[in-house]
């Protein structure tokens, strides 16, 4: 899950949004407005509880970020590193750039999020107590009693043994103690996952017959969601576990064609695509230095639009966009380093050399190898 909008950096992490937010946080400020906050405390003009409701899912997704932002401290505090937070539809994720030592590690990371939204709802409960009895105005304690409901119910729904939520880490954790790896652990958790994600779409799918399409199809989702996550959870982490000490060099692509940035996009395919069957082109400038990365495709595209004349270097992503690696550094440390990076392809760089190129259909080649060998430890390929 990607963030859209960047929103800063709190204690080093970087936070930010997914787009997906926006729905909810409408749907959240408009319930609260037209349904929850009217029916709590009536003869209130409109504006009010519009104000109110916008206020209360601020303060939701404030809460929301409260909840996230423990995940990523303890989890730094205990040698895992967190590249951002994001914000998004069904709340957030916080992404781990690393995975934790050990099943204790791991449950610790996890609680401390239940635990901080539960605490939130207590704060909240406290205050609604305080304003009430202070004579402020009914809509502010309201909300507070609105926003504790929440974050208890937001606590105890991440319970739930199922991926991505809370309780499946948990879960996983357990019984990566009990079978001594974390793949086994994820495994079982899984499984039993998929059994809750399922429940939800039955429920979903009653629901629906029950004419209650809204709850029917957002239940639904749901569980379709968690049922999908989980399966990229499991498989994410059988990835990583293949991947294990091998090092770039087993996987890249070698050796590399360059060619002169100043080509024409005409030029290039006249001279060069003819007689290679590469997708993406490392471009050198004049003085022989790596300037970019160029893709067959986008020059093909160009060419479609009668940009015939059009420098490559034109087309190209800079250097200072191109990930790179080692040919000694670890496939699983560089995938949990690039995290979505490899999409744009990996030059790898021997002494300032380029000496190979990475593709995920390189890392998916030594995934397949790797899976019919049944071992997780290096191999010739």
């Amino acid at each position: 899950m990607r963030s859209t909008i960047r929103l800063g950096k709190v204690f080093g992490i970087e936070i930010g949004f997914n787009w997906s937010l926006i729905f909810v946080f409408a749907l959240v400020a408009w319930s609260l407005a037209v349904t929850v906050l009217p029916q709590a405390v009536p003869n209130r003009s409109t504006a009010a509880y519009w104000i109110t409701g916008l206020i209360g899912a601020v303060v939701f997704y404030g809460c929301l970020l409260v909840h996230e932002l423990s995940h990523s401290v303890v989890a730094r505090r205990n040698g895992v590193q967190v590249s951002e937070i994001t914000l998004w539809l069904f709340g957030g994720v916080s992404k781990l750039a690393g995975e934790p030592r050990s099943p204790g590690v791991e449950a610790l990371i996890t609680i401390v999020g239940p635990l901080s939204s539960i605490l939130l709802a207590v704060v909240a409960l406290a205050l609604a107590a305080l304003l009430s009895a202070a004579g402020a105005p009914a809509l502010a304690s309201n909300l507070l009693l609105w926003l504790a409901v929440l974050n208890l119910s937001l606590g105890i729904f991440n319970l739930v043994p199922a991926f991505p939520l809370d309780g499946g880490r948990l879960l996983s954790s357990f019984f990566w103690a009990r079978s001594g790896t974390r793949q086994g652990g994820v495994h079982v958790a899984v499984q039993v996952g998929r059994v809750f994600a399922f429940l939800l779409i039955a429920i979903g799918a009653l629901e629906l017959f029950r004419a209650d399409g809204f709850n029917g199809i957002w239940l639904a989702f749901l569980g379709w969601f968690l049922l999908s996550a989980g399966s990229a959870e499991e498989s994410s982490t059988v990835t990583r576990a293949l991947l294990e000490a091998v090092p770039v060099s087993a996987a890249m692509s070698s050796p590399v064609v360059t060619v002169p940035e100043a080509l024409t996009v005409d030029q290039f395919l006249a001279s060069e695509a003819v007689h290679h069957h590469f997708t993406t082109y490392p471009l050198r400038d004049p003085a022989g230095e790596l300037s970019g990365v160029v893709r067959l495709n986008e020059i093909v595209r160009e060419a479609s639009r009668g940009g015939h004349d059009r420098k490559l270097r034109d087309l190209a992503a800079p250097m200072s966009l191109i990930p790179t690696a080692r040919p000694d550094e670890d496939l699983e440390a560089l995938l949990e380093r690039l995290d979505s990076g490899l999409d744009r392809r990996v030059l790898v760089l021997d002494g300032g050399n380029l000496v190979g190129i990475l593709s995920p259909t390189d890392v998916a080649r030594i995934v397949t190898v790797r899976q019919a060998l049944g071992t997780r430890s290096g191999v010739a390929v």
